[in-house]
């Protein structure tokens, strides 16, 4: 079936165009005069952007001792009622398991249950020479994005600055993009917990320093530049640290996200008698004005949430002693196109583009897909986002499940005409359309069909 979008505002690069845009089977055929069409779809007085990817999600995994509030099915019908058409979350290789092991779990997880498609980053923990030798065959087969931690320590995750240069080294040649979480180990390590009152959650900021996540950014982007490494950086909290990796920009393969929570909350939200509820990992921080001032100026990538929703009981479950025992992260998900829109929302086209850009073109070169999601171009996937910049007030709301929401009073007028997925319409006038078949696929190859040897 043949479907126009008609009269709407379509982005194509840095600018926005009177177009239509076709489809059929599943692909876009044509960016101009549609000509006759077996369905119409009228973007009136809306902007038509490429479906958007959420490029950093927790969902349907244990973080610590407590299991995460979205699973697969429900982060996704979230994401595509808020035109996140692709969801990119992660696979964490658990003590005892295998990444393989670990991948087709997550995959078993996903099939047949998800609304948009799904992309893993993937999270190894052991290196010996076999699970190199995996690691070399997954980036062979197409697989891109690694993620590694310069903390956590005690759950098994952190890599040293020596093992992570040995890695950038190696796995570099294949085409591999390093995302990394960067705050240093030994700086959080050589705080005095005891000089703190844990049972207040602004003390997080103190655990976890805005110095930690500096000197990683600094020795994590000097190894990237010596190694030749792409790398991405995640999460950056601290305007230092964005203004390095921007410098860093200039010599290498070097991008970076910064998420909603760090452009427009800060720490006077962990002041608060319920402050546990905003911990997270990096903290809140002051200097939001000079924050967004960098993302205004493009200074970032990409936004994208560490969407890391707990159910609300876990985010109570501590003594009220020692805030050490709250798990960290707060959902995002939901939130997304509507916060990123605010950075530019003195100019709608500009806050189009930059949802174009940021939440679409970008991710979809970072996650190495930019040959089937990203634009609206022949020949791409037909995801596509109708967006009405002038709808009806509401709260903004950053997952479907029970948790606390953390951008309270934040409210958006941004308006889902029409989503659509591989050609498929799946969301109009903000209602999921046949919540019961989801059509969702994984962009990568399953692991269990490659001849690894």
């Amino acid at each position: 079936m043949k479907i126009a979008i008609r009269n709407g505002r379509v982005a194509q690069g840095d600018r926005l165009v009177k177009a239509d845009v076709l489809v059929e089977d599943g692909l876009i055929r044509a960016v101009g005069h549609a000509g006759p069409a077996d369905r119409d779809l009228d973007a009136s007085g809306c902007y038509v952007l490429p479906g958007f990817m959420d490029f950093h999600t927790h969902v349907d995994d244990h973080i610590g001792r407590f299991y995460l509030a979205d699973n697969y099915e429900t982060a996704t019908r979230e994401a595509m009622l808020n035109g996140i058409t692709t969801l990119c979350t992660f696979v964490t290789q658990a003590e005892g398991q295998t990444l393989r092991q670990a991948m087709a779990a997550a995959r078993a997880k996903a099939l047949d249950t998800c609304h948009g498609d799904v992309l893993w980053h993937l999270t190894p923990t052991t290196f010996e020479p076999g699970d190199l030798r995996f690691l070399e065959a997954l980036l062979e087969a197409g697989y891109r994005t690694l993620k590694f931690y310069t903390t956590y320590r005690p759950a098994g995750l952190y890599v040293s600055y020596q093992s992570l240069g040995d890695l950038f080294q190696r796995l570099s040649p294949l085409g591999a993009t390093f995302m990394v979480h960067c705050e240093d180990d030994d700086i959080i390590a050589h705080v005095e917990p005891g000089a703190l009152d844990l049972s207040k959650a602004v003390s997080h900021t103190r655990l976890r320093s805005e110095e930690a996540e500096v000197e990683a950014i600094r020795r994590v982007t000097e190894l990237a530049l010596a190694k030749g490494a792409s790398l991405h950086v995640v999460h950056v909290s601290t305007l230092e640290g964005a203004r390095a990796i921007v410098a860093a920009k200039a010599e290498g393969d070097v991008s970076m996200e910064t998420c909603p929570q760090y452009l427009y909350l800060d720490e006077t939200f962990l002041q608060r008698p319920d402050g546990h509820h905003w911990l997270c990992s990096p903290p809140l921080r002051g200097h939001r004005e000079a924050f967004r001032a960098l993302a205004r100026e493009g200074a970032f990538d990409m936004v994208a949430t560490d969407h890391c929703a707990f159910r609300p009981e876990d985010k109570d479950s501590w003594n009220g002693q020692d805030l050490r025992q709250v798990p960290n992260g707060m959902p995002g998900l939901g939130a997304l196109p509507h916060v990123t829109w605010k950075i530019w929302e003195d100019d709608p086209d500009r806050s189009a583009l930059g949802l174009a850009t940021h939440l679409a073109l970008n991710p979809a070169l970072r996650a190495g897909v930019a040959d089937r999601k990203g634009a609206i171009l022949p020949g791409l996937d037909a995801d596509i986002v109708v967006l009405d910049p002038h709808g009806p007030e509401r709260p903004v709301r950053s997952t479907g499940v029970p948790t606390f929401e953390p951008f309270p009073g934040f409210t958006t007028k941004l308006h889902f005409r029409s989503v659509l997925l591989r050609g498929v319409p799946r969301v109009q006038d903000g209602r999921l359309l046949e919540p019961d078949r989801p059509m969702g696929v994984p962009l990568q190859p399953d692991p269990e069909t490659l001849p690894f040897t």
